[in-house]
């Protein structure tokens, strides 16, 4: 992992450890709930439930980014120990 990737990362993990963070997710969430019974079991057509269906997966795309980061973050580690050990078996001759 470079060091511009690794501040990336410690940016969204400042993010993810703030107040307004935490208050957005709550909003979010509360509005999916709301949104999951009158878009859904509400819906007069199937262009409103399309709509709503649309409006729910990108709330939740928001709900997991935070999940989503943390395992991209875990992943990009152990390619780069795995990296550092192929080039530690290369120069070790194995």
């Amino acid at each position: 992992m470079t060091k511009e990737q690794q501040q990336i990362y410690e940016s969204y993990f400042d993010l993810f450890a703030s107040k307004g963070w935490k208050h957005y997710i709550k909003t979010v969430s509360e509005d999916r709930e709301k949104l999951l019974i009158t878009g859904v079991y509400e819906s007069k057509s199937e262009l409103e439930l399309g709509k709503a269906q649309g409006a729910i997966h990108y709330l939740d795309i928001i709900l997991q980014l935070e999940d989503t980061i943390q395992n991209m973050y875990e992943e990009a580690q152990k390619d780069h120990e795995n990296d550092g050990n192929y080039v530690r078996k290369i120069e070790d001759g194995e």
